[in-house]
């Protein structure tokens, strides 16, 4: 027989009639004074409830000896052994307590913070509906209009469509610019193609937007080239103060990725420019300088599916957006409203790309079935068609004298066309890799062409000038800087690189 406390054979064994375990009668004893419980099943215990057993032959305590003997001292020990085991009982059975107690309190922990998580998503998703909802109601008509209901959609009527004072104020523009184009000389101080040929990496802006969705859409400059605005895959818009080499606010509210960010380019405002945004949440939102950042005035739902792409009209006063669901649509910008929505039964598989023309009275497309189509803004009619492309059309850009049409398609290929022959007069092949945009610089001088990495055309002669492979994604949106100083270029590395001359040479 052993002690179930102390492991060791009794001297006085007794069984407890609880448990039926054996003890030795003097530690049981003192666990019951101190505890009252059975140690080993917990039940209540009294010293009633212990039986002495009789062994056969019984173990004899030896008489008690005085210290300064080797019996007494081994009594002693004994004694000391009995109350350690004891005591090492007792801190095993408060360890166990204290685990489970442990467990139970990181699993009450965890629940509380996926509920807390589900709260916090359920929030933002509550304030990202109350935006909207704001951002309707923006647009809406006073509520204390006096007209009747009959009347007010009649006036509704009017102001929808391209009507003669839409029409009056293109054509004013129109006029405006082709006056001072056709006489126009190349800048003197703009950048020599000796220079370009020297382009590198002269800076670059790391890690923007999130890692969630990695990426850079799009990008665009505003008049004073210092703010660069820019479009993620992570459904926010970020403008970048260059002088600062700071993030100054993000734009958020999009539920998908954005698409297309553009500046509206007025430079009479001391508040700031206006900013568009477009997703494939099927929305464009207006966006106003505000007290801290910028707020979404107005949402322009004219379309059904994805939003590809916008354009700014050169009067500043509309805007032109196209969709996966094969309409392109023209829209005021003051008003917030939808002028129009044109439909073709030519197209679709949708538009991919827009631009405006210069001279803002014709319009050019790129669809999903490799068709580039030119429109007449006043009438919105199909005026012509470049084919030549056998992949979605990626990208287009009106170089700024109005004379040519740079146009690129998952093909590889950037097609040159020259708009007062209505031909294709000459082809960029790139043969590996792809091409997301092509861009010329405000003169016209230069193309540039980006995807699997960045090259630089000079028009005319179409030699290559430079190739420039510092990015670690695909570039996804170019733009030069003023007299073609520099290259600003945005891709799914979510880095803004800076291209240029050496200026340490």
């Amino acid at each position: 027989m052993f002690c179930s406390l102390s492991g060791e054979p009794p001297q006085e064994p007794v069984i407890s009639k609880n448990s039926g375990h054996v003890y030795e009668k003097k530690l049981i004893l003192k666990y019951i004074a101190d505890y009252g419980k059975d140690p080993i099943d917990g039940q209540d215990l009294t010293e009633e409830d212990l039986l002495e057993i009789k062994a056969s032959p019984k173990t004899i305590k030896p008489r008690p000896a005085t210290l300064t003997s080797i019996p007494s001292l081994l009594s002693v020990f004994q004694n000391e052994w009995d109350s350690l085991m004891l005591e090492t009982f007792t801190l095993k059975q408060q360890y166990q307590q204290v685990r489970q107690e442990l467990s139970h309190a990181l699993y009450q922990y965890d629940a509380a913070c996926r509920v807390i998580a589900r709260l916090m998503k359920e929030r933002d998703a509550a304030r990202e509906a109350l935006a909207n909802v704001q951002a309707h109601i923006a647009v809406q008509p006073p509520s204390d209009a006096t007209v009747s209901e009959a009347n007010a959609m009649e006036v509704e009527e009017e102001k929808k469509g391209v009507n003669d004072a839409v029409i009056e104020k293109l054509n004013e523009t129109s006029a405006n610019l082709s006056k001072g184009r056709k006489k126009r000389k190349a800048p003197p101080n703009l950048t020599p193609v000796d220079t370009i040929k020297e382009f590198e990496q002269i800076s670059v802006v790391p890690s923007l937007h999130t890692t969630s969705n990695p990426g850079i859409t799009c990008i665009d400059l505003d008049h004073t080239e210092n703010l660069i605005l820019t479009g993620g895959n992570d459904k926010k818009a970020q403008i970048f103060n260059r002088e600062r080499n700071k993030v100054e606010c993000q734009l958020k509210g999009h539920t998908k990725k954005i698409t297309d960010v553009l500046w509206l380019g007025r430079t009479d405002s001391d508040s700031g420019d206006t900013v568009f945004t477009s997703s494939a949440d099927k929305t464009i939102r207006i966006w106003k300088p505000a007290t801290k950042g910028y707020k979404a005035e107005s949402i322009l739902s004219a379309h059904t599916s994805e939003v590809t792409g916008i354009a700014v009209h050169a009067t500043k006063d509309y805007l032109v957006s196209v969709s996966n669901d094969s309409t392109w649509a023209f829209h005021d910008i003051d008003t917030a409203q939808t002028l129009v929505t044109v439909e073709s039964n030519e197209v679709q598989d949708g538009y991919s790309t827009v631009e405006f023309h210069p001279d803002g009275l014709i319009l050019g497309t790129g669809t999903n079935d490799s068709v580039v189509r030119i429109w007449d803004v006043k009438s919105q009619q199909n005026v012509a068609s470049f084919t030549g492309h056998t992949g979605r059309v990626t990208s287009i850009s009106f170089s700024e004298n109005g004379y040519f049409l740079a146009t690129a398609s998952e093909d590889n290929l950037v097609k040159l066309w020259d708009l007062r022959k209505l031909s294709n007069f000459h082809t960029l092949t790139i043969e590996e890799g792809k091409i997301n945009k092509v861009v010329w610089d405000y003169s016209g001088h230069y193309l540039a062409v980006g995807g699997s990495d960045v090259r630089i055309y000079q028009s005319k002669t179409w030699n290559e000038l430079a190739t420039i492979q510092e990015n670690t994604g695909d570039v996804t949106d170019m733009k030069f800087g003023e007299l073609a100083k520099y290259l600003v270029v945005g891709g799914l590395d979510r880095s803004l690189r800076f291209f240029g001359p050496n200026s340490t040479e």
